[in-house]
């Protein structure tokens, strides 16, 4: 069945769908680098992928969504020692977001889910602070952002076939497998290859809120987390069925 894509949309069809619905999802992802094996745009399939099932998903509900176009930024400081990443400024972010929610509630979209794909943690208030910006110049606007990495780690375990899953979340198992899924074209095998499982994600969080905020000092000096050797494509898809499965969950809240 046919997803609402905004950008794909004419005027006319935008206006009727605002007769069926006022639910949004809005996805985003940055350029960032995801180890030497991946390609800078894992964090926007990522979110494509979550926003376009749960989409799906709801619509099998009879759940109308519109789908915002991908942002294709984000703020990704943690990479940005690697050729070819690419950061916004806090301040930034948060502008893009309280615009968009705004374009968007303008138009009787004020329901809106936030798929970002990205979860290093200033980058996390910038959205926030972009969505309290945008609440306090609308009436009526509800704006969540998923929660889909904090809900879905503890779940996804059993599709996972490394040692450590609830430390596996930047380039390892799971994002590989995606990528594997969507785009096997783009994954660099000779370096995948030479791979080793990197578990420090363990302390990653505890590292970030000490004040270290770059890959090669949290543990992470190729820019992975992880088991990326033991990737599949049938695991990606579990996976990421797993993760569309939370953020149908938080629309289907935020409509109560």
């Amino acid at each position: 069945m046919k997803l609402n894509y905004l950008s794909n949309m004419t005027t006319k069809q935008v206006r009727n769908l605002e007769e069926k619905t006022n639910i949004a999802l809005f996805p985003m992802g940055p350029c960032e680098v995801h180890g030497t094996h991946l390609p800078m745009m894992v964090d926007v399939v990522s979110a494509n992928e979550m926003t376009e099932r749960a989409a799906q998903k709801l619509k099998d509900k009879g759940i109308e969504t519109l789908i915002a176009p991908t942002l294709h930024y984000t703020l990704a400081d943690i990479a940005n020692s690697f050729d070819g990443n690419i950061t916004l400024k806090f301040e930034t972010v948060a502008n893009i977001v309280e615009d968009v929610c705004l374009g968007l509630a303008k138009w009787g979209f004020n329901k809106i889910v936030i798929v970002c794909a990205h979860g290093e943690p200033k980058n996390n208030e910038a959205i926030k602070e972009g969505i309290k910006r945008a609440s306090l110049k609308k009436d009526g606007l509800n704006v969540k952002v998923s929660a889909w990495f904090h809900h879905g780690l503890p779940r996804m375990s059993s599709a996972c076939k490394g040692e450590n899953p609830e430390w596996d979340f930047h380039a390892g198992e799971w994002e590989t497998g995606l990528i594997l899924l969507r785009h096997p074209e783009l994954v660099d095998q000779e370096e995948l290859i030479k791979l080793k499982p990197n578990y420090e994600a363990e302390h990653l969080f505890e590292r970030i809120s000490a004040g270290k905020n770059d890959w090669k000092d949290v543990g992470a000096p190729l820019a992975y987390l992880g088991d990326p050797q033991i990737a599949t494509k049938e695991t990606g898809d579990k996976v990421y069925d797993i993760f569309s499965d939370i953020v149908v969950e938080e629309v289907l809240e935020l409509i109560k």
